[in-house]
C-alpha cells in the first residue's frame, strides 16, 4: 500500500509527511486492504476545496472533507482524501483540540468514506463514529 501525499498549502514538512504516512499505512494495514492499492491524500485551502465542494457535490462552500473512491478490480487506486486545512484549523480552534488531532480525524474520516461507510442515517452513524474511534485509538498523539 502506498500512500501518497499532496500539499498544496505548505501543511507539512518532510518528517511529519513520513510520521502522517507511516499513520494512514498503519490504519489501511489494521483495516486489512490489500497491500497493492494506493491512497491520496491531498491537503488544500478552502478556496479550492470550495470549488472541488460545487463541482461534485453541487454544494457552493467549504466543507472540512471530501473523499472519492476509486476501488475497483482494474484500478490500483483505492481512492483520494482531500482536507481544507482552513477548515480543519477553525475545527481545531472550535473543538479545542490541536490541528494534528483533527486532521487525523477527518483522513480516518475520509477513507471511511471511501471503504463505504456513511452517516446519514442514524445507525450508519453509530456504526461509522465507532470505526472512527476506533482507528483513532491506534494512534499516539
Amino acid at each position: 500500500m502506498k500512500v501518497y501525499i499532496v500539499d498544496r498549502v505548505n501543511y507539512l514538512n518532510e518528517k511529519e509527511k513520513r510520521v502522517l504516512q507511516n499513520n494512514v499505512k498503519m490504519i489501511l494495514k489494521f483495516l486489512k486492504l490489500s497491500g497493492n492499492k494506493d491512497l491520496c491524500i491531498t491537503f488544500l485551502d478552502d478556496n479550492a476545496m470550495r470549488k472541488l465542494n460545487k463541482t461534485y457535490r453541487g454544494i457552493k462552500k467549504t466543507t472540512d472533507v471530501l473523499s472519492f473512491s476509486q476501488d475497483g478490480p482494474d484500478t490500483r487506486s483505492l481512492g483520494d482524501v482531500i482536507i481544507s486545512v482552513d477548515t480543519a484549523k477553525r475545527h481545531a480552534l472550535l473543538y479545542r483540540k490541536s490541528l494534528k488531532r483533527e486532521v487525523i480525524k477527518l483522513i480516518v474520516h475520509g477513507i471511511l468514506h471511501v471503504l463505504g461507510y456513511d452517516h446519514k442515517k442514524k445507525n450508519e452513524t453509530v456504526i461509522m463514529r465507532k470505526k472512527e474511534k476506533e482507528l483513532l485509538s491506534l494512534i499516539s498523539f
